[in-house]
């Protein structure tokens, strides 16, 4: 059974000999005047990460901070375990910064999707109260098959053969949904140009046109 290296003894105060220095006892020495940089930049994340939590648009970005901050922060407490580096509290700390900006995201999104305002998802076609109001636009004058929605859910139609502009309607109260507006004219046998555009709350979030096909996506919410 191997043992650690014992040094030999220093002189103490009166004379007599100090008890042998192990190394693992020597290591732990040096590590208390090292800085423990994992739990340092752990706790950084972890504290970004709870802001983030609170800034709209850019919250999901609370996800990743307070993963790396938690991962760095554990391994900054495993380097105290073995006697690497010191600053046991502040390894505790930034653990717990991070794992509490991990459950506040976690917190935040389930009142978002289930509390936040009324009844989640993309209504096709739109609901009288809901916050947000949702337009898709297709201008064709040979008429079009029209797709619109989201990823998960959505409609077909055909536009009329003329220059009025075909019009649907959705809306939502909260969430994020990636919404889309494919105009495709091949099937009326004409080619034309052809537009289409996604307004949100009136203001319009995408726009494309051409001569046989036009697609419009947009990320919202």
């Amino acid at each position: 059974m191997m043992t650690d290296p014992q040094y030999p003894p220093t002189t103490a105060r009166h004379g007599r000999p100090a008890p042998p220095v192990t190394a693992t006892e020597r290591r732990r020495a040096n590590a208390r005047s090292g800085r423990n940089i994992l739990a340092i930049v752990g706790l950084l994340l972890g504290t970004a990460a709870l802001v983030v939590t609170f800034v709209p648009d850019v919250e999901f970005v609370a996800w990743p901070l307070g993963g790396l901050g938690l991962v760095l922060a554990v391994a900054g407490l495993v380097q105290v375990k073995k006697g690497t580096a010191g600053d046991r509290g502040l390894a505790i700390t930034a653990t717990t910064v991070s794992v509490a900006a991990l459950l506040t995201a976690a917190g935040m999104l389930l009142y978002t999707t289930f509390l936040g305002g009324g009844e989640s998802g993309l209504h096709l076609p739109s609901v009288a109260g809901d916050k947000h109001a949702v337009i898709f636009q297709v201008t064709s004058a040979g008429g079009a098959t029209v797709r619109y929605g989201s990823l998960s859910d959505q409609r077909t139609e055909n536009a009329p053969a003329s220059t009025d502009a075909w019009q649907g309607q959705a809306s939502y109260n909260s969430g994020s949904y990636l919404l889309t507006l494919t105009a495709d004219t091949r099937n009326a046998n004409v080619d034309n140009e052809i537009k289409c555009a996604i307004l949100v709350d009136g203001k319009k979030v995408a726009e494309n046109s051409g001569t046989t096909i036009a697609l419009c996506t947009a990320n919202v919410g």
